[in-house]
């Protein structure tokens, strides 16, 4: 079994949040239906684990989804 890394995590978050942004959702929206995404792939457990252990998650996941589609975060 391949242990959940946050970069997997992020990228997966990331893609899902560019999309619910496009469909008009606003950030916060966005964000929790991602993680919701992320939750129902990887399992509830292993999400919330490498939530836990991240330093710098916000950083991390603001420079993900800036790269990912930065219409939607930079302004």
């Amino acid at each position: 079994m391949i242990e959940l890394t946050l970069l997997t995590l992020l990228n997966y978050v990331g893609d899902n949040f560019c999309q619910y942004r496009n469909l008009g959702h606003d950030n916060y929206k966005a964000l929790l239906l991602s993680y919701s995404d992320a939750s129902d792939k990887f399992g509830t457990f292993k999400v919330k684990k490498v939530i836990e252990n991240s330093e710098n998650l916000k950083v991390a996941a603001i420079t993900m989804a800036a790269i990912k589609c930065p219409q939607h975060i930079i302004r």
